[in-house]
């Protein structure tokens, strides 16, 4: 049975040697956008979500004097080591305000440079602590890479490094500020861990991608989901699926030439983490109607991975819609921390900070 099922798929030339060769009638306008298609084909082959759903495994937590930050690296729940980056007050003074920042796929903790920088010289005691992420390209495990074996791993790492930051800066408030990929476990860790001492006080969803597409023939959809449930481990090249299309991130920067200079870009990823994202994509609104706290969101026009009018339908999900504000720039691409109209998209988020009268 399994040689027919590996006849099959190298029957099919989007899959061969693990990646998407050949676009043909698969072929799509944008990288990531079929990226998350692939997701979705995998969702509804997987009962009640228990592939991507499942819980780290149970590992001997870190000793107590392990529990800190470093100079530029932590220890998450599996005694995994990840850096991070910081901007700090330029005065020396402590923050009354950390914003933990959470960089998308293929992405990387200087991603947050421009925010941090902007911090520093427009809004008084505000920091940003911004940690890289497992499986993607910072992860000093080279196997990881690409790859994740749940969503649990993302929330965990997550709710450890806030609970460190939260030990640097016992007074000061914590908000999330998730980018893209970065939105997705932000989102899912505030409606996970509502209960939680370390708290996060308000929520910032920069590029938030909100929706799968769905326009794809049937029999491709059974394909790809066979192929990942029983092959979780192939890797989809960004690149082959992006074919000769020019995708704009900004709208001076198109995504292969971007990508091909970062040290830390990742060229493929494997099903198992596309499915994770797909499930967190396919469950965002359930967790949007678990989430209390003021939420800013921030869309562009020509975002290529989330339509304006879907990113809109997701912010009246909340639970308390009255909270949730939404900063919609009609000219900007996927990256408004990079793109032309930054300086108007940092100071936005200031305001809106100083709008929340935190204590």
């Amino acid at each position: 049975m399994k040689k027919k099922i590996f006849l099959l798929i190298h029957s099919v030339p989007e899959l061969r040697r693990g990646h998407l060769k050949d676009l043909g009638s698969l072929r799509v306008d944008v990288t990531f956008a079929l990226l998350l298609l692939i997701s979705g084909f995998v969702l509804s082959g997987c009962a009640g979500h228990s592939q991507a759903s499942k819980a780290a495994p149970n590992q001997k937590p870190p000793q107590a004097d392990e529990l800190h930050l470093a100079s530029g690296s932590y220890a998450s729940f599996d005694h995994s080591n990840f850096s991070f980056r910081k901007w700090l007050p330029l005065d020396g003074s402590n923050p009354s305000i950390v914003v933990v920042g959470l960089h998308g796929i293929s992405g990387a903790s200087q991603d947050f440079q421009n925010l941090g920088k902007h911090f520093q010289e427009s809004m008084e005691g505000v920091a940003v602590y911004a940690p890289e992420l497992r499986g993607q390209g910072n992860d000093p495990i080279t196997s990881r890479r690409g790859d994740i074996q749940s969503q649990e791993y993302w929330l965990d790492d997550l709710r450890i490094f806030t609970r460190l930051v939260r030990q640097q800066h016992p007074q000061a408030d914590i908000i999330w500020c998730g980018e893209s990929m970065g939105a997705l476990i932000a989102l899912h860790g505030l409606a996970s861990f509502q209960d939680e001492q370390f708290g996060c006080k308000a929520l910032i969803l920069s590029s938030p991608i909100v929706g799968i597409d769905q326009h794809i023939p049937s029999w491709k959809k059974h394909l790809l989901r066979l192929t990942s449930r029983l092959f979780p481990r192939i890797k989809v090249s960004l690149e082959a699926l992006a074919g000769k299309d020019e995708v704009l991130m900004t709208k001076d920067s198109i995504h292969q030439e971007q990508a091909s200079n970062n040290p830390y870009h990742i060229p493929a990823f494997t099903l198992r983490l596309l499915n994770t994202l797909g499930v967190m994509i396919e469950s965002s609104p359930q967790c949007a109607k678990k989430i209390n706290q003021p939420v800013l969101i921030l869309h562009g026009g020509h975002d290529i991975f989330s339509q304006p009018d879907a990113v809109e339908a997701f912010s009246g999900q909340f639970l308390k819609p009255d909270r949730v504000k939404r900063n919609f720039y009609p000219e900007s691409y996927h990256l408004l921390f990079y793109g032309h109209e930054r300086d108007r998209v940092l100071s936005d988020i200031s305001q809106w900070i100083e709008s929340l009268r935190l204590p």
